[in-house]
């Protein structure tokens, strides 16, 4: 009896071993669309479809639900919300700067950037829960005294990763280099920025986490050294966090309107920090999305490939 008992605790711990850890997931990232109106509706629906098809874990949207030179109503931010809603799976969204910095550009509706900021945050990030048709929970960043403008920061576990977003945008991330720019808004947002990358490496570390997934706008300024760059001090944090930190860091952006794979960090010598890859997302005409799979057997944890979709 006492064997059978033995032989049925080996099975269970076979089986566990097998099942019980973290899963592999296969999840999309797409941004800088839809931009060109009204035909690029049809190929954002098209895309939708498709990823619909795949039955990834979820998608992840970097930014720019708009070109820099097209209405940011309130109409138009609706609609979007819309068909973030038609993705089955969970959708999670962080903001680029057409939706907002630019609003004040006459084509935009001579908007004043805040106050289209503010809507965003009022119609997007609403709920501690993501977009899609079957929403997850999601951790938010105005959850923590002191940081309650910020709910467009958000954090979640997945498949044994970490993943956050980060309201880090072009347009030199909103940083005004004239003379008479106070810049409030930069500052109060890059101190929330820079709290909650740390608050996600921490969180990466504190529960033992394969990996660490950020999720932001900007195709970022890599020289930290430069005081008219407005990602500085964002960049030179993320490389002592990435130093620290050792296990694979995914860093996904759009910005640029091209699909491309770089490390471009460097340690203090000049050498290449491996464990670090950014991801540039399709945009603009190239509808099309990335694929990511998390994959442990992979020593860099991810297996990116793109993902086209016919007619886009």
């Amino acid at each position: 009896m006492r064997s059978c008992l033995q032989f049925g605790w080996i099975l269970l711990l076979v089986a566990c071993l097998n099942g019980c850890g973290p899963k592999d997931i296969t999840f999309m990232a797409i941004g800088d669309v839809p931009y060109h109106l009204p035909e690029d509706f049809e190929r954002f629906e098209r895309l939708i479809q498709q990823i619909n098809g795949e039955g990834p874990a979820l998608t992840l949207h970097v930014g720019d639900i708009k070109s820099g030179s097209t209405p940011c109503s309130d109409a138009y931010f609706e609609k979007i919300k819309g068909y973030f809603d038609t993705f089955d799976q969970p959708l999670v969204y962080t903001p680029g700067d057409n939706e907002w910095t630019d609003c004040h550009r006459e084509a935009c509706g001579s908007f004043e950037p805040e106050e289209r900021l503010d809507k965003l945050r009022q119609l997007f990030f609403a709920t501690p829960q993501s977009q899609g048709k079957n929403p997850m929970p999601l951790e938010r960043q105005n959850s923590l005294e002191g940081f309650e403008k910020f709910p467009e920061n958000a954090r979640w576990q997945m498949a044994g990763v970490t993943f956050g977003t980060l309201h880090v945008i072009g347009s030199n991330n909103n940083f005004k280099l004239d003379s008479a720019a106070l810049n409030d808004e930069f500052y109060e947002r890059e101190l929330a920025n820079n709290f909650w990358l740390k608050q996600l490496f921490e969180q990466a570390r504190e529960t033992d986490s394969r990996g660490l997934v950020l999720v932001l706008h900007a195709g970022l300024n890599y020289n930290s050294r430069d005081e008219r760059n407005g990602h500085a001090s964002f960049v030179h944090l993320l490389r002592e966090e990435v130093m620290a930190y050792g296990k694979p860091v995914l860093l996904l952006y759009g910005d640029h309107h091209r699909f491309m794979i770089d490390q471009p960090l460097r340690d203090d010598t000049g050498r290449t920090l491996t464990n670090f890859t950014a991801v540039q997302v399709f945009g603009d005409r190239d509808m099309h999305a990335v694929r990511i799979q998390v994959s442990p057997e992979n020593p860099h944890l991810f297996l990116i490939d793109p993902f086209y979709v016919a007619g886009n």
